[in-house]
């Protein structure tokens, strides 16, 4: 790939499972057992996977990504691409678009779970068939009012639940608090939800113990007691005015870090619910997107959409918050809309657009 920058390292470990799971997903998972000591890496490659926007997620043992993407007339897809060959080896729709889709990846990697609008799909990753269909509960709205988009999707580390951070109802230049839902995985049911204080959301976090999902809105990082029936605990002072819509926690449930879009970042300490430090990551001209964390802990990866200079995928020592410029990977899309960190440690899935066709594109780190 002649735009890519290899990062020459030593740094990379092996990782335990619950620490790969969590690079896949943006949660943190405890399924050692189904994850093999040594995930398999992919085999670098640009891969055609349909149009427009791509979101990607990769199984546990770094054997299978699967990617939501545009399909024809108006569908939306779920592809799954082996990660060895590259290639596509099976679809399967998951509805008409609705522009806004969220998904996630169970930690065994068995359930795939995709908001497509109002719409809820439960997806069985062996044959990529879907289980069922959901409709996201009415939301509590006044007459005229449109329910809100959902923006992001996250899953328990037990993979028992599933939490939908939906946006809250719109009308004529009027927003009305946003919410989060809670899912039975068994049960393939909503089982209650919490109203937010923040009318626009980005995506959430669970940390290890499944207690604390850790929410990013437009008034600041939103804490919620996991639960069946979810509540909300506050809002970290201090993450009011920053935007930080997308967090995402290291390996071992220590470390939060909420993006932001405007090139800034927060580093929160979920024991005290306190902001560490403010980060500059970039200049503010850039868009933040898709954090990851690596399986080790000790990378923070960010995709940018500088409109100046080109995508980049950017890598920060989570330790110190400082920018790694050897670690800098420019890939060869125009526009990147995802991201997922392998659990071999090493590569990088990235999702974005050249022209008009939507590209997964394999990255040796």
């Amino acid at each position: 790939m002649s735009k890519r920058t290899r990062a020459k390292t030593a740094r990379w470990t092996a990782a335990t499972a619950a620490a790969t799971v969590l690079a896949l997903t943006g949660t943190a998972a405890q399924a050692a057992a189904a994850t093999p000591a040594t995930p398999v890496s992919g085999t670098e490659a640009v891969i055609a996977v349909g149009n427009n926007r791509a979101q990607p997620m990769v199984g546990p043992d770094g054997t299978k990504a699967y990617v939501v993407v545009d399909g024809p007339a108006s569908t939306v897809l779920v592809k799954a691409v082996d990660t060895r060959s590259d290639a596509v080896t099976g679809q399967v729709s998951v509805g008409t678009n609705q522009v806004f889709v969220s998904a996630a990846l169970s930690p065994d990697g068995t359930r795939l779970y995709v908001a497509n609008g109002q719409q809820f799909s439960v997806l069985d990753t062996a044959s990529l068939t879907v289980l069922a269909t959901v409709a996201l509960p009415d939301q509590p709205r006044q007459t005229g009012w449109t329910p809100g988009a959902p923006s992001g999707v996250t899953v328990s580390p037990d993979g028992t639940s599933v939490y939908v951070v939906q946006n809250g109802p719109t009308a004529y230049r009027q927003n009305a608090p946003a919410r989060v839902l809670a899912f039975s995985a068994g049960q393939r049911a909503f089982t209650g939800s919490v109203q937010l204080t923040a009318p626009m959301t980005g995506t959430a976090a669970i940390r290890p113990n499944g207690q604390d999902l850790y929410v990013g809105t437009s008034t600041g990082v939103q804490h919620v007691k996991a639960a069946a029936a979810p509540t909300l605990a506050g809002t970290v002072p201090g993450t009011a005015t920053a935007l930080d819509y997308n967090p995402v926690l290291t390996p071992d449930g220590t470390r939060l870090f909420a993006v932001g879009q405007q090139g800034q970042a927060d580093l929160i300490d979920p024991a005290t619910d306190t902001v560490v430090k403010h980060l500059a990551l970039t200049p503010t001209n850039t868009s933040l997107s898709s954090p990851q964390i690596s399986a080790d802990g000790t990378r923070l990866y960010v995709a940018e959409n500088d409109f100046t200079a080109g995508p980049s995928v950017l890598a920060f020592d989570t330790a110190t918050g400082n920018a790694v410029p050897d670690e800098t990977v420019s890939p060869d899309e125009d526009v990147l809309n995802g991201l997922a960190a392998g659990p071999d440690g090493h590569t990088l899935y990235v999702t974005g657009s050249i022209g008009t066709s939507g590209k997964l594109q394999v990255i040796a780190n």
